[in-house]
């Protein structure tokens, strides 16, 4: 009889341990899935449109408000790096599209207003009120405006 309660709890000391490391290594790779999906899906491109229905895009090297089409031009995806960046590979920057690099007016964040900020505490709006086609985009003092907020 002793036998068998040594024999059985060496086994739920032996046993127990290991299912309790699957569980953990299950959790922690279900965890990591959905860190990755969360991550390529905010680097995923996207189309960011205006409140007036037009989408930005890109021509040559300015930021401008274009009929929504869903061409290259008009998606976007922020980089690991928090870069606003366009298909054709270069950045946002303030106003421009130029090369990439880590500058401030380079590194943007979507907040919970909709807004397109930058770390040097600008938001991309369209010129004009109300903007239209064609108008260019630019980077101004952040404010409660509908021209701030892209979808």
């Amino acid at each position: 009889m002793k036998r068998i309660i040594l024999f059985s709890t060496i086994a739920f000391v032996c046993i127990a341990p290991t299912q309790a490391v699957d569980f953990n290594t299950d959790a922690l790779k279900s965890m990591q899935k959905e860190g990755h999906a969360i991550v390529a899906e905010a680097e995923a491109p996207r189309v960011y449109k205006a409140s007036n229905g037009q989408c930005l895009a890109f021509s040559a090297s300015a930021l401008i408000l274009a009929n929504c089409n869903g061409k290259k031009n008009q998606t976007w995806s922020l980089d690991e790096n928090n870069r606003l960046l366009a298909a054709n590979g270069k950045c946002a920057g303030g106003s421009h599209l130029k090369a990439c690099d880590n500058s401030k007016p380079q590194k943007w964040k979507y907040d919970s207003s909709q807004r397109l900020i930058n770390q040097a505490k600008k938001c991309l709006q369209p010129e004009g009120n109300p903007p239209q086609k064609g108008a260019r985009v630019v980077a101004a003092n952040c404010n409660k405006s509908a021209r701030q907020v892209w979808k």
